[in-house]
């Protein structure tokens, strides 16, 4: 978690989108995302700060399509076996 002038923020998850026409592989540190053009998929908060993930959305090969409800994101926890954060 960071916090920035005393107020707490989480860090959420996201879904992402391979905005590019033709298919990419995003090697994250937990996983290989192989994407084809418009595909979308769901990222835990974990994943959100991978540099290979974050050099790409630069570019804007990838694109955020909206961050995670909190259902989603333990969903994606659980799928992933990444421990769920206690508040």
């Amino acid at each position: 978690m960071k916090k920035r002038r005393g107020l707490i923020r989480r860090r959420k998850g996201m879904i992402i989108k391979n905005a590019d026409k033709e298919a990419k592989s995003v090697p994250l540190v937990s996983r290989t995302l192989h994407l084809e053009p418009g595909e979308t998929v769901k990222l835990a908060s974990q994943e959100v700060m991978d540099p290979t993930l974050r050099d790409l959305l630069q570019v804007r090969a990838l694109a955020i399509v909206r961050p995670l409800t909190e259902e989603e994101e333990v969903a994606i926890r659980d799928e992933l076996g990444f421990p769920q954060e206690v508040y």
